[in-house]
């Protein structure tokens, strides 16, 4: 069951918004107690540690990725979520962006996960389920149409995204 630990995704009025402001969704799976929530700066050297086990070969452009993120200069990310455990350490993270270029769905805003990854140990325990849920929950408060990703090269489309918001 997913409880969002604020009466409700709020949408920040400011200007650069990244999504709902100060929203977490705690949930327990299989025995692993888990906090989505979204990354603040006090989180940028665990992210880039995450983000080098994900992506090997970028490890000279993750810290200033990182740092161009934060300062609200990197367009092509709109928000990373990161999920805690119950000890308050980081386990995963997923960067989300607005895309409307995607074949198929051009001029459509779509709700696009970028990367995400989990740490070894919480793997098969239902946090990738929670870190998709939290995604989709982000892609709705931006009135996206559709939600997505790629896999090996292949751009996924979340059939039942659209449907489940209609």
């Amino acid at each position: 069951m997913l409880a969002w630990s604020s009466a409700g995704p709020e949408l920040s009025a400011k200007p650069g918004n990244r999504g709902p402001a100060k929203t977490t969704q705690t949930s327990k799976v299989e025995g692993v107690q888990i906090r989505i929530r979204h990354a603040v700066p006090e989180d940028a050297s665990t992210w880039e540690k995450l983000r080098r086990e994900l992506w090997p070969d970028g490890i000279a452009g993750h810290g200033p990725e990182i740092a161009s993120f934060f300062a609200g200069t990197l367009p092509e990310l709109a928000v990373v979520l990161v999920g805690e455990n119950a000890s308050g350490v980081i386990v995963g993270f997923a960067g989300l962006s607005v895309r409307t270029d995607l074949p198929g769905l051009e001029r459509q805003r779509v709700g696009y996960v970028e990367g995400l990854y989990v740490v070894p140990e919480v793997r098969g325990s239902g946090v990738v389920r929670k870190f998709l849920q939290a995604s989709r929950e982000w892609a709705l408060h931006q009135k996206c149409d559709a939600f997505a990703s790629d896999r090996a090269d292949r751009i996924i489309i979340d059939r039942s995204f659209s449907n489940a918001t209609k």
